[in-house]
């Protein structure tokens, strides 16, 4: 593919909105575009890779394993939607698996590559970290409606000594 045809669809993708043309190109430079098949497993749970990844198009599916024949499927993926950035900020395995629904195609941006766009100090990548982070909050304050909905939904408040030990595993570490 073109750069110019990949940086015109980047221009397009929110998480990017605020990027200049020259910022976008360097993105484009620095990642790679890769296309899948309906079932291939592009990110494995439990396994380690620090790849930030952009739906350009199709759909993917997250997915955690129950067991063998039975996965959870916790999210659909759409054109623009960014994922990998857990494992790609935070060096550790995938908490979710994600394989393609339909035919997609991606871009891959590897951590040592956005590590040099950041020493030559791409403005870019910066950029790209603000929006993944608000992205993460977003996503984060949505599961904290979901937890607290849930408790609502039972009609029962939780075990204190439970919830304590869960808002202590979830905090441990948080400089709040």
């Amino acid at each position: 593919m073109q750069t110019d045809t990949l940086v015109d669809i980047l221009h397009e993708v929110p998480a990017l909105k605020r990027l200049g043309h020259e910022q976008v190109l360097q993105l484009a430079d620095a990642a790679s575009t890769l296309q899948y098949t309906p079932g291939d497993l592009i990110l494995r749970e439990g396994h380690r890779s620090q790849n930030l990844w952009i739906v350009l198009e199709g759909c993917c599916e997250v997915v955690r394993c129950r067991d063998a024949a039975d996965d959870l499927v916790l999210a659909e993926l759409e054109r623009h939607d960014l994922f990998g950035e857990m494992s790609f900020f935070h060096d550790a395995p995938h908490s979710a698996s994600v394989r393609a629904k339909t035919a997609v195609w991606l871009l891959r941006i590897e951590k040592t590559q956005f590590d040099e766009l950041v020493k030559n100090e791409c403005w870019g990548a910066y950029e790209l970290t603000q929006q993944v982070a608000e992205s993460m909050a977003d996503r984060l304050r949505q599961m904290d409606q979901w937890v607290a909905e849930l408790l609502r939904q039972n009609g029962t408040s939780p075990d204190k000594a439970e919830w304590s030990n869960f808002r202590d595993n979830l905090f441990t570490g948080w400089n709040l």
